[in-house]
């Protein structure tokens, strides 16, 4: 890998270097987010257009486009426990959702930036239609379309006929390419409690395609839930988080993936869980593999805790 050297803000916020680079033609300032609740103020928009990304790509929770149920234990509103009841969200209407969408598409500063830089994304549960769902959710098709409409993607587009709104882009000229990858982590994935499938079988596929294709600089591999963070293991048996770390045997085959794909410069960007980290793995692809957590664009962190985990490290330079 080049020289690599990344800031993670609020929002997150790639400044990508490469010492050869012609700034002309190279992609060098990436943003990405998820969890943008549509009803809150969203003040992040001017730091982000301040950055000037070329590119910025959305990592889930677009909008929040279920119903969230009011329930107070010892005063305070409880989402997470044992104490929570169930179920906590139920799905909304298409015309609601749509009208979330809307409401989310027109707000000032994100409308400054979408006439400037490219806007890609993937979803996480909440614009999925439900939280924590998976690939039981009846309604995925037509939320597919609804997403897909909000990130104005062409009406041909091959994300409009797939099952899944995984997808793949790739910026600048041979030898100073980034590759960004999209995935789905919601279309076919298997319940939490059965260490099934994240990506179902047609996304297993289509993404060794992908990382046995040409090379790139850079890859960036963006998943809605985190991928290497172990929180889960951490914070049992009160509450769990989602995370690739509740399907470890899915976990594993990614890791493997990308060792046996042989490519360089690989990392991981997500988001969900409503605070960021840096968290690293030394696997056996010939540098370790980090993951850059964001989220989110309308959430803030009153106390902060430091969990430790097998996998967690602070900071990032990668030379």
């Amino acid at each position: 890998m080049e020289r690599l050297v990344a800031a993670v803000l609020a929002a997150g916020v790639l400044q990508v270097l490469l010492a050869t680079a012609d700034d002309h033609y190279l992609l060098s300032r990436i943003a990405f987010g998820p969890c943008a609740n549509q009803n809150a103020p969203q003040p992040i928009w001017d730091a982000i257009n301040k950055f000037d990304p070329q590119v910025f790509i959305w990592l889930g929770d677009n909008i929040y486009g279920d119903i969230r149920r009011p329930f107070n234990f010892l005063v305070k509103e409880r989402t997470i426990g044992p104490w929570k009841n169930a179920p906590r969200f139920i799905p909304s209407s298409s015309s609601e959702m749509l009208s979330r969408y809307n409401s989310a598409k027109n707000v000032p500063g994100y409308l400054r930036l979408r006439a400037k830089a490219k806007v890609v994304g993937t979803w996480d549960d909440h614009d999925y239609g439900l939280n924590d769902a998976g690939k039981e959710l009846s309604a995925k098709t037509t939320n597919q379309r609804l997403l897909l409409d909000f990130l104005d993607e062409p009406q041909d587009s091959p994300r409009r006929k797939q099952d899944g709104v995984y997808t793949s882009y790739t910026f600048g000229p041979p030898g100073k390419q980034v590759k960004i990858v999209l995935l789905d982590t919601r279309y076919h994935r298997d319940p939490l409690s059965s260490d099934g499938s994240v990506l179902g079988d047609s996304q297993w596929s289509w993404l060794g395609k992908e990382l046995r294709g040409p090379p790139s600089a850079i890859t960036i591999i963006g998943s809605s839930i985190q991928v290497i963070s172990n929180l889960s293991g951490t914070t049992g048996p009160l509450f769990y988080m989602e995370s690739w770390g509740r399907f470890p045997k899915e976990r594993d085959c990614l890791f493997k993936l990308i060792n046996d794909s042989k490519r360089d410069g690989v990392f991981f960007i997500s988001g969900d869980v409503h605070f960021g980290e840096i968290t690293r793995y030394d696997c056996a692809a010939g540098y370790p593999l980090y993951d850059i957590t964001s989220s989110g664009l309308t959430q803030a962190v009153e106390k902060v805790s430091q969990i430790l985990g097998q996998f967690r490290s602070i900071g990032m330079h990668l030379q």
